[in-house]
């Protein structure tokens, strides 16, 4: 029978605390360490509330020689661990020795994408995946030539690529786990190179740096099983495949491909296809989103503020939100140790995002700090006003950096007072930054939330509006302008056949409910064909 502590606090130390566990949980329970036959971490959080006594408090499941004794002596500490149920995405399907007519066509190779032709690649139905952007290997060289000398790629960014957007950034998994397939999404990114940390890290982050390698194992594997990626194609256009298939889709070097299931996973930065797809009638909505910039601080600074003169933990992060000029304002995707880099998908626009490598050392502390959008702020009665309010903010942001990917930058205290920095800027942002006025650049109704804000933020944490915190921007891209509206069986409302998915679709905000998202639309596509018979048998 195996036994679960509820809760063991450990204060923070200059060792590891992890291994502390062992000969801890054996004190606890009043047994020999050596009578302790296995040990496993189920949940692991820091409790900084406070200063002067920071702990780490872990729930464990463990085995023991007598577990009858020490449910006897320290019962009211432990008790018989139940195993959650563990679902799988096609759990009571069955597609019978059949296969798919046609094989589903994928836009997008993010979390959406790649999760939507995992399930079906495990069912026996491989697929197609498009991607304009490139390997996520020959991606990286791309985006260090923006970083480096401003050459700019309109098909290849950190917006477009292999593993989509969220592959340049903290990797933060915080949509929540009570949805039943949230552990089925965590197993497969430990599966394809994620640490272990992350099954039970209250707060779990992958990183950069392993959500590449997850990205290329994963493309690895679906290879194996049929599925194919055709990188650096954009998809142009789709239309009527006759009564050979539902669609006929296009690419920009003229492949067609027949399909009786497209997946729409195109990621929020996709304008022209957003274009393409109203113009093809497709049903698109406008959709309340939030805009703002990246708040940079010293790490140090962070720090300080949240565990005081102890120095031997992680890069602190933080999670504010306010009221301001009757709208909220929040921090988002917040990075610890992390770099900020541009994220504009459109030649002459500049964006501004962060991201992680999963050992977050860079030194600096950034997050986005946004305010909320609503359709009355853009809509003037075409569903992709959103989208163009977005992109105007981003062009004044592109000519105030100078034209050439330098970010717009002032120092927080100078925001706040409406005045030009002097001196030098530090920043991990490059290709660089430029003294100029956000508050001149950003809508007056964001620029007055920010403030008030940040007046907010620094009476709970005393220090944030420090002279070394810089804000930069324009933070543009926390979620899609659109929602592309669909029916219960999660296909287009104009469109049988085909399935909008993930953040570009509008619903997803991050990278487990994108990948989520990717998962449903993986069984609805299978749900679809088994009910309209687009199946062929394999004998």
């Amino acid at each position: 029978m195996s036994l679960v502590l509820k809760q063991l606090s450990i204060p923070v130390a200059s060792g590891d605390p992890d291994a502390q566990l062992r000969p801890l949980l054996a004190q606890e329970l009043g047994i020999p360490e050596q009578e302790i036959t296995s040990l496993r971490i189920l949940k692991k959080s820091l409790d900084a509330r406070k200063k002067s006594r920071i702990v780490y408090h872990y729930q464990v499941n463990f085995d023991c020689v007598d577990t009858a004794a020490v449910l006897r002596n320290v019962g009211e500490k432990v008790e018989t661990y139940v195993e959650r149920p563990h679902y799988h995405p096609m759990e009571g399907i069955s597609l019978q020795g059949k296969r798919f007519r046609h094989p589903p066509v994928i836009i997008g190779s993010g979390p959406a994408g790649t999760f939507a032709a995992q399930v079906l690649s495990e069912m026996g139905q491989p697929c197609i995946v498009i991607e304009r952007g490139e390997a996520v290997e020959n991606r990286m060289r791309t985006v260090h030539r923006l970083l480096r000398n401003s050459d700019f790629n309109n098909e290849s960014n950190y917006c477009y690529g292999e593993g989509g957007a969220g592959t340049f950034s903290d990797g933060k998994l915080t949509c929540g786990r009570n949805h039943p397939l949230i552990r089925y999404l965590f197993e497969q990114w430990v599966r394809f190179g994620a640490p272990d940390e992350i099954l039970y890290d209250a707060h779990p982050h992958i990183g950069t740096d392993y959500l590449m390698i997850i990205a290329k194992r994963t493309r690895q594997h679906l290879e194996t099983l049929g599925t194919q990626f055709l990188f650096n194609k954009r998809f142009v256009n789709f239309e009527s495949g006759g009564t050979n298939a539902r669609y006929s889709v296009t690419l920009h070097d003229g492949t067609r491909l027949d399909t009786d299931h497209l997946v729409l996973a195109i990621g929020h930065s996709a304008r022209e296809t957003y274009q393409m797809l109203l113009d093809k009638g497709l049903a698109i909505g406008p959709k309340p989103f939030a805009i703002g910039a990246r708040f940079e601080h010293p790490q140090d600074v962070i720090d300080k503020i949240q565990f005081g003169s102890c120095t031997v933990l992680p890069a602190a992060e933080y999670k504010l939100a306010a009221q301001a000029e009757g709208r909220g304002i929040w921090t988002f995707c917040m990075c610890p140790g992390g770099h900020l880099m541009p994220t504009g998908a459109q030649e002459g626009h500049l964006a501004i995002n962060g991201m992680s490598y999963h050992a977050r050392n860079s030194g600096f502390a950034n997050a986005a700090v946004v305010v909320n959008v609503t359709r009355e702020d853009f809509y003037r009665g075409h569903p992709l006003d959103g989208m163009h309010f977005q992109a105007a903010i981003e062009r004044a942001a592109f000519a105030a950096g100078g034209g050439n990917y330098f970010s717009p930058a002032q120092r927080l205290t100078d925001f706040l007072k409406a005045r030009d920095s002097k001196g030098t800027l530090s920043s991990s942002y490059k290709p660089g930054v430029t003294n100029a006025r956000l508050d001149k650049i950003l809508p007056d109704f964001v620029v007055n939330s920010l403030r008030g804000a940040l007046t907010e933020y620094n009476k709970r944490m005393q220090g944030f509006l420090s002279p070394e915190a810089i804000v930069a921007g324009v933070e543009t891209k926390t979620s899609a302008p659109i929602v592309m509206h669909r029916d219960k069986g999660l296909q287009s409302e104009s469109h049988p056949g085909i399935f909008p998915a993930g953040e570009g679709a509008g619903f997803a905000g991050g990278i487990v409910s994108a990948a989520l998202d990717g998962v449903k639309i993986g069984r609805a596509v299978v749900e679809n064909a088994l009910a309209e018979q687009l199946l062929v048998s394999l004998h």
